[in-house]
């Protein structure tokens, strides 16, 4: 498939520029004209490059980027990264808080759909012009013990999770926001749910969570944010038949 042509599906499939972002979203670098294989990763760290080189990828997805709001001097480390892909012809495109908002391949809900629960409404205002939010509200059918609801959040991340745990023993209806969502813990607090699920913690809002007895689990930024681009990269290989690999580098963060 051309190039041009996937980058513009991607660019309209994730409406881009449809939400404010401090990461550069969209083709960040541009290699081959063709594309005939797709690698995906969560940041776009030199391993996950040098992974996508060894594979013969020639488009590279991630969720964290190389460019931010911040003009960065491409030595050291930085320079590696780049030097990668321009020399071996790698694109890499970028979908920050574009692929977190997606109803279909977003990360959050994705998430939401793991664990059994639909996605109802928005969470976590962007401050996008048409008032799209970067999380989710999402309701499960029937209510679940915390216990079992733990479980299944331990299930989907296929690991260990911290479970702050100070409010309804019935969980049913949940916000989501993955990776550095903590910060919204004060919304949470007043949007009527049963638990939140975010990627990292804050020490600064254990007391917060604790007074005002909310669920809150934290499941790793890395880990909440593998969901968007392989569910992103499924979508592309069925649509245009693009196989893809998946490189999987978590910081245990």
């Amino acid at each position: 498939m051309k190039t041009t042509d996937l980058i513009h599906y991607l660019d309209t499939y994730l409406e881009i520029n449809k939400i404010p972002d401090a990461s550069l979203n969209g083709l960040q670098i541009e290699g081959k004209e063709e594309v005939n294989k797709i690698g995906v990763a969560v940041d776009a760290c030199y391993d996950a490059m040098a992974a996508a080189v060894a594979a013969g990828v020639d488009l590279l997805i991630v969720h964290h980027g190389l460019f931010w709001d911040k003009p960065v001097r491409l030595v050291g480390s930085e320079f590696r990264r780049v030097q990668a892909l321009i020399k071996n012809s790698v694109n890499l495109y970028v979908a920050h808080l574009p692929l977190d908002w997606h109803p279909e391949v977003g990360n959050n809900a994705v998430l939401a759909r793991k664990i059994g629960f639909e996605v109802a409404e928005g969470f976590g205002a962007s401050g996008a012009a048409d008032g799209r939010c970067i999380g989710c509200i999402a309701e499960a059918q029937e209510g679940l013990a915390s216990a079992e609801f733990i479980e299944r959040v331990v299930t989907a991340l296929n690991g260990d999770v911290r479970a702050d745990f100070f409010g309804p023993a019935t969980i049913k209806r949940i916000a989501i926001v993955t990776g550095g969502g903590a910060f919204l813990l004060p919304q949470v607090l007043r949007a009527n749910v049963d638990a939140f699920i975010t990627g990292e913690p804050k020490h600064s809002l254990f007391h917060f969570t604790k007074e005002n007895k909310l669920n809150v689990i934290y499941g790793g930024h890395y880990e909440t944010e593998t969901f968007g681009v392989i569910a992103l990269a499924e979508h592309l290989r069925q649509k245009f038949q693009l196989p893809f690999e998946f490189f999987d580098f978590p910081t245990g963060l």
